[in-house]
């Protein structure tokens, strides 16, 4: 470790008494045995498009373009098929290409969220067999009992972090969670500290997004041990009005 970290000033030609806490990062050369490891702005990492800069268009642009292609397939094909089949023809075969992996790249920025639901909304259409533009995909939609691609996201995170906090994830909880220091009527049992940061990056990453919905939740569905209730539960609460 000393000798690349010499290597590395050797290389940024440091000067004493330079300042170096400048934003524009240190750009090191990593090589493979003989070969030099070429720089790339962004790679697909076990079917996720992970970027450079830690955002989320290029995933979500990848996946909502195979989603529309597994969506025509289908149009094409069952068009005169009944309402059932259209259904579960999209939430088999299309819908889960706009889910996998979300609680990792579930995305904040609003013009995304709209772009991966009007893959739904169109789907909406196909099997109510409306393309009428007086008629609202949202009432189709609701019609259809399916929850908004937003909201399960949510759910899935948030059915993540029971799992966790439950010992069925291979993920440590006392390495990632903190309980929070006291109890207050603004937390539950099993409530967290939430980590504090700045950087869009940071703060609408999994833990820090995931754990203020955890906090939120009723300490009667926190305490609920299946996982299969509670994301039930889950899911109605948040199907459910509260008052605020």
């Amino acid at each position: 470790m000393a000798a690349h970290l010499a290597n590395v000033i050797q290389r940024r030609e440091v000067l004493p008494g330079k300042n170096y806490t400048q934003k524009k990062p240190i750009e090191i050369e990593y090589t493979l045995g003989d070969s030099t490891l070429q720089e790339t702005k962004s790679h697909t990492y076990l079917g996720v498009e992970i970027t450079n800069d830690l955002k989320w268009a290029k995933h979500i642009n990848n996946i909502t373009a195979k989603a529309n292609r597994s969506l025509g397939f289908i149009r094409r094909n069952l068009v005169s098929c009944p309402q059932d089949l259209k259904a579960t023809a999209y939430t088999t075969l299309v819908r889960p290409l706009l889910e996998y992996s979300s609680i990792v790249w579930d995305t904040h920025v609003l013009e995304q969220i709209k772009k991966i639901e009007s893959v739904q909304r169109r789907a909406a259409r196909f099997v109510k067999n409306d393309y009428s533009r007086e008629s609202s995909p949202s009432s189709m939609i609701s019609t259809l009992g399916w929850d908004s691609l937003e909201q399960r996201r949510k759910v899935a995170r948030v059915t993540m972090m029971h799992k966790i906090a439950n010992g069925q994830a291979a993920i440590p909880e006392r390495t990632f969670l903190q309980p929070v220091n006291r109890r207050t009527k603004h937390h539950h049992s099993k409530a967290y500290q939430r980590p504090t940061g700045t950087k869009d990056c940071w703060v609408h990453s999994y833990f820090p997004k995931t754990i203020k919905d955890w906090n939120q939740l009723p300490n009667e569905i926190i305490t609920i041990e299946s996982t299969k209730q509670f994301k039930k539960e889950v899911t109605n609460h948040y199907n459910t009005p509260h008052s605020t």
